[in-house]
């Protein structure tokens, strides 16, 4: 199973984002797919930083990912923070990218799809905790 990181996401929504091509290679066929209620949080915060879309058409983007075959299932909270927190001397990156690890973990998928090239140089690091980086 695949965990899709937001950047992907949000490469995908974006049609004139440099990466679309490549996100959309990424999310077709790839089988099952899921994100994390992190990823949720993430994408609604950079469509608020950085577009002029209302509420209405943010939550709509976020209600959209079950559509791409993207499944959001539930995470204990509490425990995503209690793992990361754990990984966090090993792996030693910023916060949301190890809780986007961690929900990546406990959801139990075995390959993280990222553009984010700090996730590529921490591969060897990252396959030590059980998954597989892939940048497509």
């Amino acid at each position: 199973m695949k965990y899709i990181d937001t950047n992907v996401i949000i490469s995908f929504l974006n049609q004139r984002d440099v990466n679309h091509a490549r996100a959309m290679k990424a999310l077709k066929n790839s089988g099952e797919m899921v994100t994390s209620p992190v990823t949720v949080l993430e994408l609604k915060s950079v469509l608020s930083r950085t577009t002029d879309l209302g509420v209405d058409e943010i939550e709509a983007f976020a209600d959209y990912l079950p559509e791409i075959d993207i499944k959001v299932p539930e995470v204990d909270m509490d425990r995503v923070i209690s793992n990361a927190s754990e990984i966090a001397v090993k792996i030693r990156m910023k916060t949301l990218d190890l809780l986007h690890l961690s929900a990546s973990m406990i959801l139990e998928a075995d390959e993280f799809t990222t553009f984010d090239r700090e996730f590529s140089e921490k591969e060897k690091e990252i396959a030590n905790i059980g998954l597989r980086i892939k940048s497509e």
